[in-house]
Order: C-alpha cells, then sequence, then structure tokens
C-alpha cells in the first residue's frame, strides 16, 4: 500500500503534481479531470503540443521516481443516455491515452443507475467500450464509488447512489474493471466499510480517503430527502476510523494506493491552506499506511 494525493484542488497542471509530491516525500499523485471537447472518434489521438507537455510529464516523474496513480474524469455517465454514453467513451479513451503517456496505469470514471430495469447492460455495454480501448494503453479502469463531482453538496432528491450489489454485478461482468473504493461514502449510506471489504477486497484497487462529517440533528429533523446532512472532511476531522480500515486492507494484502482527498469545505483555496491540510492529512495516515 502506498499513500497518495489528489493534487487538483491546489490549482497546477500535471507536472506541479509531481513537484507537490516531491516536497511532500510522496511517491503518488492523483489528479482529475473537467469534462472536455472530444472529436467524432471513438479513439481519441493526442496532438502534438499534448505529447510534448505529457513526455515532459513522464521525465519529471522518472527523474524523481513519483507515479500519477490514478486519472480521474469528473464526468458521471447516465447509462439510459445515448448522448451521456458515447461522450463518455470518447472522453474515457482520450484520458486512457494521456494516462498511458505519463506511465499511469489507471483511470477512474463515475456513473449513477438509471431509473429503468435495464440500465446495467447500458452501463456494462459503456464499461466494456471504455475498457476494450483503455487495454490498448495498458491502463486499467476503476469504476468510481465517491460521490460524483457534479452532485456533491446535493440532496437525494437529486440524485440517486449506486448500491453495492450494483458494485458487485458491474465488476463481475466488465472484464478488468476494478473499484476505486470510499469509506466515506459507505457512511452515509448506511453500509458498515470494515464488513464489507471481505467481500470486495480483491476488486479494490484504489482508496479515496474522504472523510466524512454527517448532521444528526439534520437528518433527523428533515430526512434523509432532505437538505444535505453530510459532508466530506479531511482525514481524521470525521467518522472514518483509519486505523481500522488500514489495517483491514493490510489483512487483505491491499496493494493499491490510499489517496488523500481535500474536499473540506473548511479548508481554504489558497494554496498555503491547501498545502496545512496536505501536511496534516500525511501526518495522520503515513505513520498508519509504514506500521
Amino acid at each position: 500500500m502506498r499513500l497518495c494525493f489528489d493534487a487538483t484542488r491546489f490549482g497546477c497542471g500535471l507536472d506541479g503534481a509531481v513537484e507537490l509530491a516531491v516536497r511532500r516525500g510522496l511517491s503518488c499523485v492523483e489528479y482529475s479531470f473537467q469534462p472536455f471537447a472530444t472529436g467524432a472518434k471513438a479513439k481519441q489521438a493526442l496532438d502534438k503540443s499534448e505529447k510534448d507537455y505529457l513526455k515532459q510529464v513522464r521525465r519529471l516523474c522518472e527523474t524523481h521516481n513519483v507515479n500519477v496513480a490514478c486519472l480521474n474524469l469528473d464526468f458521471c455517465l447516465e447509462p439510459e443516455d445515448k448522448k451521456s454514453a458515447k461522450r463518455f467513451i470518447q472522453m474515457a479513451a482520450k484520458l486512457a491515452a494521456v494516462a498511458d503517456a505519463v506511465g499511469c496505469r489507471r483511470i477512474s470514471l463515475s456513473m449513477m443507475p438509471g431509473k429503468n430495469g435495464d440500465w446495467k447492460q447500458n452501463a456494462e455495454d459503456a464499461l466494456k467500450a471504455v475498457s476494450d480501448v483503455s487495454s490498448e494503453h495498458n491502463v486499467r479502469v476503476l469504476l468510481r464509488l465517491a460521490t460524483p463531482a457534479e452532485f456533491r453538496g446535493h440532496s437525494l432528491k437529486e440524485w440517486k447512489a449506486m448500491e453495492p450489489q450494483d458494485w458487485r454485478d458491474l465488476v463481475s461482468s466488465v472484464p478488468d474493471l476494478s473499484l476505486s473504493f470510499s469509506p466515506a461514502d459507505c457512511i452515509w449510506l448506511g453500509i458498515d466499510y470494515l464488513k464489507i471489504l471481505s467481500g470486495l477486497a480483491s476488486a479494490i484497487d484504489h482508496v479515496e480517503a474522504h472523510d466524512i462529517e454527517i448532521n444528526r440533528d439534520l437528518l433527523t429533523d428533515s430526512g434523509m430527502f432532505g437538505p444535505l446532512w453530510w459532508r466530506y472532511r479531511m482525514p481524521g476531522k470525521g467518522q472514518v476510523d483509519w486505523r481500522q480500515l488500514i489495517e483491514a486492507l493490510k489483512l487483505y494484502d491491499f496493494q493499491g494506493t490510499l489517496s488523500i482527498h481535500l474536499d473540506d469545505e473548511f479548508i481554504g483555496d489558497e494554496v498555503e491552506d491547501l498545502g496545512d491540510a496536505l501536511d496534516n492529512s500525511i501526518r495522520v495516515l503515513a505513520p498508519l499506511v509504514r506500521d
């Protein structure tokens, strides 16, 4: 298991993300991309300027022995929407090419369940298409279990999360699909993130280290479909028992990455504030990963 962090909120590019990892003594970094324009073809080629930049990033990684552990696409697939699925496949194909160019072997993608009974078949078709293209780049596809970026801060009136059986069904039906696991999201969904590990551990390739705070007063007053009653916190400021989780991951011989996420609304947007939060999170998690 290696400690990692998501550098996206720092506002730098991939090269800056690698430099941040070097300054913190971390060997892995994660990065997220907003939805972007794509061409007509499913296989998205990189242009010369992109190739030149990504070569520089790869050299920087090799020089400092830093690995880009995972690249995320902050776009949520709606499986029953054909336009959404087409755009999802095209963006994922381009992201896989970017990942390959910098030596990254994982991309993670989000989706939400559909309303009709055939949504899962549509989801499988889209994920298989992405997996086929990604495998040509020797890149693995991860299904991201954290709340999709576009729905963070929204009540459950406006969206629906997938259930654990959905995760299991998709992993079993899509070759080489793995999971990007979020213990914090298990907590607000009412799932015991420790007990569920035994059935999921072999499929988990990446863990997002969000912590979580639940406003019990708001939840009991307005119910689960009322105003948003949970929020992400930085590791150590919420309800995840990181010692128990990390020990359980070690028990299951987890060989992936544990990635610090700084989606805590109490962290300021200044680089100094983000840097302090990252340092504090490293102090919480690094000793547990090493022990």
